[in-house]
């Protein structure tokens, strides 16, 4: 990634320091991804992706996730935004640092126990007492850039 900073790495993470510019690009506006129909063929807006992909940019990294427990929704190499100025719910994808080490997963929590909830079902919801583990929600990923989206690439993971 050009033009950020690597701030440190894991094995689950790469994080990096976003370098904040202004870049407008051209907006089409309603790409089919069901039925097709009639497109428009001229440009509705502009879009500027620091405006759209950070909120609270003194509390926002990336980070380029390793590893298939979030797949196919998040691959190798894709790039997250964690925003750790944003408000967890049990809705949000969060980044979570337990017992030291990173991850990114959904949460559950019941009395005192916390489920690390995979979106690849190949892979087991991870269970930590709250008293025995150390466990924070680090940030909340806003968003998930995936670069070269191939279907031999996710074949695996459908049907």
């Amino acid at each position: 990634m050009k033009d950020i900073k690597k701030i440190f790495s894991t094995s689950e993470f790469e994080f990096f320091k976003p370098a904040l510019s202004t870049l407008e690009l051209p907006l089409y506006d309603g790409i089919p991804c069901g039925f097709t129909s009639p497109a428009d063929d001229h440009i509705q807006d502009t879009i500027d992706l620091n405006k759209t992909l950070i909120k609270h940019p003194e509390a926002t990294f990336f980070a380029r996730a390793n590893g298939y427990s979030l797949a196919p929704l998040v691959l190798p190499g894709s790039i997250l935004t964690i925003d750790r100025a944003e408000e967890w719910h049990p809705d949000l994808l969060a980044a979570c640092f337990i017992d030291r080490e990173f991850t990114a997963k959904w949460i559950k929590q019941t009395g005192d126990i916390i489920r690390l909830i995979p979106f690849n079902a190949q892979f087991p919801v991870l269970e930590y007492n709250i008293h025995e583990a150390e466990i924070s929600i680090w940030g909340i990923i806003t968003s998930i850039i995936n670069q070269n989206v191939r279907y031999s690439r996710l074949q695996q993971f459908l049907r």
